[in-house]
């Protein structure tokens, strides 16, 4: 049984060590493609669901309108995101697609990240790694919130391995 000191002092650690993993992915990021989070983020959503409008973007990434319009504005000029024509019920909602760089730079992104979060992982043995799985499983939960957060947590996130039927946030719905 833990004592409150120790339930603080790991408390402290799982802190430290989420904020260490976000820092040493946002430099991973701007290290591989120049760009700093938001626009990863915004790479990351189009290449892994291209259709996106903005207004979808703009909630999973976490900005106000204006901020995602101006962001995907510098990625059409950047020639990494492609406006194509308009969806469905709605010719203004146009949907963005990455262009040929824009998809290099979403590999680029994925394989930037795998890379730090490897590092981490590369500490753990088999069935540590299996242990920490089972636990970030229930913890993952408690720090979501229904609704939008949901796909926010997730703006990084390496879908194409992602096991949909085990995802912890999608079953919170």
């Amino acid at each position: 049984m833990t004592t409150d000191r120790e339930t603080l002092r790991l408390e402290n650690l799982f802190g430290a060590m989420s904020l260490a993993l976000v820092d040493k992915m946002e430099k991973a990021f701007a290290d591989e493609t120049g760009l700093g989070p938001s626009a990863i983020a915004a790479i990351v959503q189009i290449g892994t669901e291209p259709g996106l409008t903005i207004e979808t973007l703009r909630r999973m990434i976490a900005l106000s309108h204006s901020a995602t319009v101006r962001l995907v504005d510098q990625l059409v000029a950047s020639d990494l995101v492609l406006r194509a024509g308009g969806v469905e019920g709605d010719k203004r909602a146009r949907s963005l697609q990455l262009t040929e760089s824009g998809r290099v730079l979403f590999d680029r992104s994925l394989a930037a990240r795998r890379a730090v979060i490897g590092r981490a992982f590369k500490a753990l043995k088999p069935e540590e790694a299996d242990q920490l799985g089972r636990l970030v499983e229930k913890l993952l939960p408690a720090l979501v919130d229904l609704g939008d957060d949901q796909d926010v947590v997730c703006r990084v996130c390496d879908q194409g391995v992602c096991d949909q039927d085990r995802c912890p946030i999608t079953f919170m719905t």
